[in-house]
């Protein structure tokens, strides 16, 4: 019996997706805005990236949800508390300014 194309292509999809997860240091890192920033501490620029295509597109918001994941992780191994996004993805890749924001809400 020869496999079907759907699910060679349900296979493959599987196989190129990634389980990215929030790691303690990124859980306290926050998402915000330029406003929100004025006045902390810069501590870099973090660029995330991830597989906006895996055979298909995937969806924006699923994209989206990983580059913040891995920005925050990225972010929280830095000291920082706020990331303050750069426009929207393109092509996977987002990048944010790191800020440490101690008391920001």
């Amino acid at each position: 019996m020869k496999p079907t194309l759907g699910l060679i292509l349900f296979t493959l999809a599987l196989a190129g997706c990634s389980q990215v997860t929030l790691k303690p240091k990124g859980q306290a890192v926050k998402i915000g805005y330029a406003g929100n920033v004025q006045n902390c501490v810069f501590l870099g620029t973090v660029e995330a990236s991830t597989q906006a295509k895996v055979v298909i597109e995937r969806s924006a918001s699923a994209v989206q949800e990983e580059l913040y994941i891995l920005a925050r992780n990225h972010a929280g191994s830095m000291g920082a508390t706020n990331l303050v996004q750069h426009g929207m993805p393109q092509n996977g890749i987002q990048t944010f300014s790191a800020y440490d924001c101690p008391q920001i809400s």
